[in-house]
């Protein structure tokens, strides 16, 4: 009986481990990338930013905020959201989706319906404040007067709209309209710096809106004075807009003041009473 080689024996087991080895090379960023492309789509929310009302061509001294949100389909994509240079240094957050979310999403995403509303409700309520009497609660312009006021100056909005989408410029929107309307500074030269969030509803309602978070922390790094937000815990609780203001100040330690308001006629009143 032949007798075993152990010369050989070595060989070919240090063949199989240098194969194994090479195989577990190459298996390594096959698992890597399968991991990083396998679809798991999230929401994600840029920190926030401020714009001033001038931006749409109102003459007022306030801020809106915004915040960039879209899709990443897998790790790799959330991988290059926080590697952009646009988002360097800033908070960013990511919201699960499930795979039959992600169309509905877009769709939210990108109209432009809701944004129309929002500046249209702006106008109306701006207008109304402006031209009626505080003491004797008249008007101080013909109902028609007042109507072509609104139409011509809607038009002439919406055409620094074509850019944006999402509805939360209302509030800060009617404001400026305000300001614009009765030649009032509430920023009294800059020594306020005011922002906020809020859709612009009928009759001058604020309603709720998204992102609110990464807009308050926006507004923090922004050094923003005073922010105000929906108040909306009487009907929201603690999913709300003002419960999670609240929340969010707290955890981030935020120094900015936030206002919530139910009107515009609330955030307006509380203006015209800043030192």
């Amino acid at each position: 009986m032949p007798s075993r080689n152990p010369y050989l024996f070595k060989r070919i087991f240090s063949i199989h481990k240098e194969h194994l080895l090479i195989f577990a090379l190459l298996l390594i960023p096959a698992i890597a990338a399968f991991v990083a492309t396998r679809p798991m789509p999230a929401q994600y929310i840029l920190q926030g930013e401020m714009h001033p009302v001038k931006d749409l061509g109102v003459q007022g001294s306030v801020f809106f905020a915004s915040v960039q949100s879209g899709i990443a389909n897998n790790l790799l994509e959330r991988w290059n959201v926080y590697s952009s240079e646009n988002v360097s240094g800033g908070e960013i957050k990511f919201e699960s989706l499930a795979p039959d979310e992600v169309d509905s999403y877009w769709k939210e995403l990108t109209e432009t319906d809701t944004l129309k509303y929002s500046a249209m409700q702006a106008v109306h309520a701006a207008t109304e404040l402006s031209v009626i009497d505080s003491e004797t609660g008249e008007a101080t312009a013909t109902f028609s007067n007042i109507s072509e006021l609104e139409d011509a100056r809607y038009a002439e909005l919406l055409t620094h709209l074509q850019e944006l989408a999402g509805n939360s410029l209302g509030l800060m929107t009617g404001i400026g309209l305000y300001e614009e309307a009765n030649n009032i500074d509430f920023s009294d030269g800059g020594r306020h710096k005011i922002a906020g969030t809020g859709t612009m509803e009928e009759y001058g309602d604020v309603g709720s809106v998204g992102g609110l978070e990464q807009k308050l922390l926006g507004a923090e790094a922004a050094k923003v004075d005073l922010f105000f937000v929906p108040a909306d815990y009487e009907w929201l609780g603690e999913e709300g807009n003002e419960a999670e203001a609240a929340r969010v100040q707290k955890e981030h330690r935020l120094k900015l003041r936030i206002i919530p308001v139910e009107t515009l006629e609330d955030a307006i009143v509380y203006l015209k009473q800043l030192d």
